[in-house]
């Protein structure tokens, strides 16, 4: 029976690497499977959301070819080339940003020009009505005091929910300590002030369920967890312990990186297992799959944009697909059952 295909991808900054490569490899899967080399992602896919880096590569996958609208620009090769052609550009610090911040105590510790201009030449004027699926991504609006979830449904509804999907991307990824907050304008013309969606929803699985339990699709109206396949990437599970004898003489300064850190990996865990029970309760067990792989070699920090640190987020995910074949396997396959029986 035809599912609803939803897409959940997790905050975690030069992270990204990790889920857009599994992603990239599963594509791949598809187009071998099918014989097409044309086929995408995108293609057997119903809804996404994202948060934060995972905003980013779903606004990548998404984003329509402006000589053929209905198709994606991108591969995802193309998605995650982003993060290897910028990354090192984007969390730089140049040594005039250093002195005048304090080394990023007084100030942010990035600058965002290096990120807008590579959104701006990713996205271009795209804008979020014109993606080519449903799709949430979320942010916070620091000055109401809210969540805001970017979404498609109300883009083409109303252009006061409209916006350059370059602002929804630094938005959502405008991560306390590390950039800036966005101050973006909608379509209408309204700000927002809008800081990363990771730091209350840094897996945005559960959002997208409520939201998805809201929608139509085709013959499927208001899906409910037995009319829906899940596929939740994680960035990278992150192991580091915080001994207690050093953590309990932490002050305001010390517990920052680790609070964040904790609150991310805390997140993603318990949506996880809220969703794994709510799949079961619709007697849909094998409708969430998620996947997080260990970092390996990689370094845990959101920030780490080197050379070697990104090869090693992109070696992780790749030895996450070898070691689970099984169930990379079982994604491929569902999703192109799943397209054939649209």
């Amino acid at each position: 029976m035809k599912k609803v295909a939803i897409l959940c991808i997790d905050g975690g900054g030069i992270r990204g690497i990790i889920p857009g490569t599994i992603l990239q490899l599963i594509e791949e899967k598809i187009q071998e499977k099918t014989s097409n080399p044309q086929a995408r992602l995108v293609d057997f896919i119903d809804f996404v959301a994202g948060t934060s880096t995972g905003g980013i590569l779903g606004c990548g996958m998404l984003t329509p070819d402006p000589l053929a609208p209905e198709r994606p620009k991108f591969s995802m090769e193309e998605v995650v080339n982003l993060y290897h052609e910028n990354g090192g550009a984007i969390f730089r610090k140049p040594l005039g940003h250093r002195l005048r911040t304090l080394f990023g105590v007084r100030e942010e510790k990035y600058p965002n020009e290096n990120l807008k201009k590579a959104l701006k030449e990713y996205f271009g004027d795209t804008y979020l009505s014109e993606m080519l699926r449903p799709c949430l991504f979320t942010a916070y609006d620091i000055e109401s005091r809210k969540a805001t979830f970017f979404k498609w449904g109300k883009a083409c509804d109303d252009i006061s929910h409209d916006f350059y999907i370059r602002d929804v991307a630094q938005a959502t990824a405008a991560a306390p300590t590390y950039f800036e907050a966005a101050l973006i304008k909608s379509r209408f013309g309204a700000s927002y002030p809008l800081i990363d969606g990771g730091v209350f929803a840094n897996n945005p699985a559960m959002c997208a369920y409520a939201e998805v339990r809201k929608c139509d699709f085709d013959n499927i109206e208001k899906p409910t967890s037995k009319d829906m396949f899940m596929i939740s990437l994680g960035t990278g599970c992150v192991k580091e312990p915080f001994p207690y004898d050093r953590a309990k003489n932490f002050g305001l300064v010390q517990w920052i990186k680790p609070l964040i850190d904790i609150m991310m990996s805390g997140n993603s865990e318990t949506v996880s297992h809220q969703l794994e029970w709510l799949f079961d309760a619709g007697k849909n067990q094998d409708g969430f799959m998620r996947l997080e792989p260990d970092l390996h070699e990689a370094s845990p920090n959101m920030d780490d944009a080197s050379k070697k640190n990104m090869d090693a987020l992109r070696d992780a995910a790749i030895k996450f697909v070898k070691d689970n074949p099984e169930k990379i396997n079982i994604v491929v396959d569902k999703l192109i059952a799943n397209k054939v029986e649209t």
